[in-house]
């Protein structure tokens, strides 16, 4: 074993000066709750849920509030996900008759008060409310509920894996992919012919050099 002050430079694992935490090696913490409500507007705002089918008419309008918190640690490279929070969204429901003739119009929210990592692979409790509640209005609520509640924890599902796998720090902790880097293409050699013109030219003049003496 080395002794202290004496390890394998290979293993950049001390403070460094520059900051850099390499191979993401030292606990660090980032704060997800601003970037999960961007996610969840994403997701979720004017999601249809019917159009039509039974005469009714149902979305998502907006992300009303995202309250707890929610963070993603990394240690030695290992993502560990934290987060409580709860939602609650907005959306609009429409009954028509048969001619197309608007019966009622209401609004509601979808209130989701508790999704925790603990839970994480449980669906989280769903509540809906209902602006009216008379015979329509409950109608459109129960349809929300039948309809819209599985599309919502799909969208919330997609938030879960995603921050198992980083959430907003997912890009850092990829390996950065070095593209292969092109070989020189070897210098093209060229063959030069080469004529004996000049060699047999000054051979003859030799000759008649030679005649003439």
């Amino acid at each position: 074993m080395a002794r202290y002050g004496e390890g394998d430079k290979r293993w950049i694992v001390e403070d460094r000066p520059d900051g850099t935490n390499v191979h993401n090696w030292h606990w660090s913490e980032t704060n997800c709750l601003d970037w999960s409500k961007t996610f969840f507007t994403s997701l979720l705002t004017n999601l249809p849920i019917l159009d039509g089918e039974g005469n009714l008419f149902l979305k998502t309008t907006s992300l009303r509030s995202l309250d707890g918190e929610a963070y993603i640690n990394v240690r030695k490279g290992k993502i560990i996900p934290g987060y409580e929070i709860s939602l609650t969204l907005n959306w609009q429901g429409e009954a028509k008759d048969t001619l197309g003739t608007s019966l009622l119009k209401v609004d509601g929210t979808v209130e989701i008060p508790y999704i925790s990592d603990e839970n994480a692979d449980e669906d989280p409790e769903v509540r809906v409310t209902v602006n009216d509640e008379g015979p329509v209005g409950m109608r459109i609520k129960d349809a929300m509920l039948s309809k819209g509640k599985p599309l919502i924890l799909e969208k919330v599902r997609v938030w879960v894996q995603s921050m198992a796998k980083g959430g907003p720090v997912k890009d850092e902790l990829e390996p950065k992919k070095v593209a292969p880097s092109l070989s020189p293409s070897p210098p093209t050699t060229t063959t030069t012919t080469t004529t004996t013109t000049t060699a047999t030219k000054k051979e003859e003049k030799k000759e008649k050099e030679k005649e003439k003496e």
